[in-house]
Parts: C-alpha cells; sequence; structure tokens
C-alpha cells in the first residue's frame, strides 16, 4: 500500500497532545498527502487548554467543544471516534491521523485498517504499544520535538583556501543507524527483482512494518523525507544505496 498523495483527516485529543507538536505534526503529514479535515476535540473551559488559542487560529482548526456531562468522565474520546465513523462513512478521505497517546483508539485505529483506510497514530513515548501497531505509521512526536531542538554537537571541517575551522550543523541522532541499514539491506535482498531493484514504496512498507514510528529526523537527518535520507546513506564512507526513478517509478537498490 503506497502511503503518500493521501486525502487525510486530522483528529487531535487536546487532552493528550500539546499544542507544542502540531507544526511538527502537520510538516510530517505533508509527505503523505493533504491535511482536509482538521478538527481538535477537548474541554476548552480548562485553563490547560489554552495553549491551543494561537495554533486554532493561525493553522485553521476547527475546535470541537465537548464538556463532561459526569465528573471524572472522559467525553473527548467518544465525541472524536462518532465524528471519525462519520467522516469514514462520508467516503471522502481515504487517510486518517489519531493525535493522542490514549489506547482507548486502539479498536478505532483496528476499525479503520479493516476498511483498508490508511492509519497514522501521533503522540507521545507514553503511547501503548496496542495503539502503537493498530496504525500503519505513528509518529512519534515528543522524540521528533526532542530531535529538533537538539542539535548534536558541530563537527568541524577545515576551509579549502584558508584552513580555516568551519562548524558543520548536525541534527542529534536518537536512534542507531547501521541497525536500520542491516534492516533495509535484508529487506531489498528479500524483496528485489531478478535486476536487484525494489519498488520503494513496497520498500517503504516493509519499513514500516517493523518500525511504524521510523523517520528520518530520528537518526540526525535534517529531513524527514525517506529518499534524500536513503540516497546519503553511508558505510565506511560508500553509498550504501541507489535511488533512481525508472518508468517513473522510485526505485531502490543496493548500491
Amino acid at each position: 500500500m503506497e502511503i503518500k498523495d493521501r486525502t487525510i483527516a486530522l483528529l487531535i485529543d487536546s487532552d493528550n497532545v500539546s499544542h507544542n507538536y502540531f507544526s511538527i505534526l502537520l510538516d510530517e503529514l505533508s509527505q503523505y498527502g493533504k491535511v482536509t479535515y482538521r478538527r481538535l476535540y477537548g474541554d476548552f473551559t480548562r485553563p490547560e487548554a489554552n495553549g491551543w488559542k494561537n495554533a486554532l487560529l493561525e493553522y485553521s482548526i476547527e475546535q470541537i467543544q465537548q464538556i463532561a456531562f459526569t465528573k471524572g468522565k472522559n467525553c473527548t474520546d467518544s465525541k472524536m471516534i462518532i465524528d471519525a465513523m462519520d467522516i469514514l462513512y462520508k467516503h471522502n478521505v481515504d487517510c486518517f491521523c489519531l493525535a493522542t497517546s490514549d489506547s482507548d483508539f486502539t479498536n478505532l485505529a483496528m476499525r479503520f485498517r479493516n476498511e483498508n483506510i490508511v492509519v497514522i497514530g501521533a503522540g507521545e513515548e507514553k503511547t501503548p504499544q496496542s495503539f502503537r501497531r493498530a496504525c500503519d505509521i505513528f509518529i512519534a512526536i515528543d522524540e521528533l520535538l526532542k530531535a529538533k531542538d537538539e542539535p548534536a554537537p558541530q563537527q568541524v571541517q577545515r576551509g579549502k583556501k584558508t584552513g580555516a575551522a568551519k562548524p558543520v550543523p548536525q541534527k542529534k541522532a536518537l536512534r542507531n543507524v547501521q541497525s536500520l541499514i542491516k534492516a533495509a539491506r535484508q529487506i531489498i535482498e528479500d524483496g528485489a527483482d531478478p535486476d536487484g531493484w525494489m519498488h520503494f514504496s513496497a520498500f517503504m512498507n516493509e519499513i514500516w512494518r517493523r518500525e511504524n514510528d521510523f523517520n528520518p529526523t530520528l537518526y540526525g537527518f535534517e529531513s524527514s523525507r525517506p529518499i534524500p535520507f536513503f540516497k546519503s546513506l553511508k558505510s565506511k564512507g560508500k553509498q550504501v544505496f541507489r535511488l533512481e526513478k525508472l518508468s517513473n517509478i522510485d526505485k531502490i537498490r543496493l548500491a
């Protein structure tokens, strides 16, 4: 299943997702398609929800107010689930992004997948594995924020003419890229055609199947786009993968 050029419904559980993550989340979703629905659910009479005010105006988010009818009961989840099913039956999206760290949405994600709808989850490290694994892709929003806010120590290069030290900015790598290279090599060896090429979309499906929160940013890459990331990977100074567009199809092979 190719996960790009999708029409995406973004539903955000404000009880479990901070406004600080929204710009990162929207940027990540842009590589998968166009976000049509942007809905934020919660009780906005609560002081802790005030942080969303600027994001609502800046990004044209639809605010769905939900007040608990009974003290101690969370009505946000049920309203979000009801709206999600309404959107599903309108048949005008083919991808849902459920932004929450709550396992209560696991069954909803599974329901969408049963309908052959792509499900993207987004949440913090505390998100239970049950919800993570129910999604085709999981966006680890707190890890991405950490990776983007904490650059790695700058390396130093010498200028060609003056020999002066020149800092080279890099992102902080939160994961071991060599483990990823090993897994990616195996995927290509198992799935390549007789000429050694593999459809990049099929390759990425296998990457997400093994590690559905995969993101190049977590490996210290500047961008979250997978094609330039895999093009850039080197081992012992040599390029690991070769990527080309053949017959208008992106393909990958071992270099």
